[in-house]
């Protein structure tokens, strides 16, 4: 990608900045940086103006709030990032970000877009909740103090602990967006729950195989296609029941059980009661009032 781009930067007076880049012209400086693939690293405290844009930038960024808000933009795209959230802001589009007039404290980094930080291209402009931002926004502080002071050595230590919390930051919501997509694969089942559902066809739709399915699908929802189809139709058929859509016999034949023994069995051990139990809770349960 090219390095030429458009930059718009705005920082008000009230707005304080410290950071640590991986170039010799920045001031201060750590090698050690470019090893990661980082271009620079840093931490804001705005109490008055700040705004930046980018269009075509070769590098991705990450916003972690801590405390206040701003808005981050990516095209037409306007989101709040507030206390506990982490922006991402891929390479090569137009995004940026700015204060809304109130104090506003965040931590960031520019990371070159690179295959080692992948995971970050290519998608929109993004707000992502995150865990332990503020102990995240204190390793960064302390980062940018020690290359402040030219301790080098001490910089490098605590870049070490920066980038490894960064990046589990990062992979805690890679595993919350697979589980998202594993749910969403089964969903149908809750759509037409009396059809023949087979794994095979669900580990098409996610586009791998039926072993790698069930092991992703143990690891991320900690339950096998199987149950999960099971779950999906359970759910399905104590909506039917609350609903009124029929006896305990007719709402297993909509859920695909063709014997109503099996049927009450199976709902028991989901739920700890059995479909006529609930029916019969619901019948005595008062009418609500107007």
């Amino acid at each position: 990608m090219s390095t030429i781009y458009q930059e718009m930067l705005d920082v008000g007076e009230g707005t304080r900045q410290w950071s640590v880049g991986a170039r010799i012209f920045h001031q201060p400086h750590l090698r050690a940086l470019g090893e990661h693939e980082l271009l620079l690293v840093g931490h804001s405290e705005v109490e008055g103006r700040l705004h930046v844009e980018r269009i075509g930038a070769p590098f991705h960024v990450v916003l972690l709030g801590v405390d206040g808000e701003g808005v981050v933009t990516g095209g037409d795209k306007l989101l709040t990032l507030g206390p506990g959230q982490m922006a991402i802001l891929p390479a090569g589009g137009h995004s940026g970000f700015r204060s809304v007039g109130m104090p506003w404290r965040l931590a960031w980094f520019l990371i070159n877009d690179v295959a080692e930080w992948q995971s970050l291209a290519g998608g929109p402009v993004s707000v992502r909740p995150l865990l332990h931002a503020e102990s995240l926004y204190r390793v960064v502080s302390v980062l940018c103090a020690e290359a402040q002071l030219g301790r080098s050595g001490f910089a490098a230590q605590t870049l070490l602990l920066a980038v490894d919390m960064f990046r589990r930051a990062l992979a805690c919501h890679a595993d919350e967006a697979i589980a998202a997509r594993l749910q969403a694969v089964f969903e149908p089942v809750r759509q037409s729950p009396a059809q023949d559902w087979r794994v095979d066809s669900f580990a098409r739709a996610y586009g791998t195989s039926a072993a790698h399915l069930h092991r992703l699908c143990v690891r991320h929802l900690e339950a096998t296609p199987q149950q999960l189809i099971i779950r999906q139709r359970m759910l399905r058929a104590r909506e039917l029941l609350v609903a009124g859509a029929g006896n305990v016999a007719a709402v297993a034949e909509q859920v695909g059980y063709q014997e109503v023994a099996s049927f009450s069995r199976r709902f028991r051990r989901h739920f700890d009661i059995s479909p006529g139990e609930l029916l019969q809770a619901l019948k005595q349960a008062p009418a609500g009032g107007g």
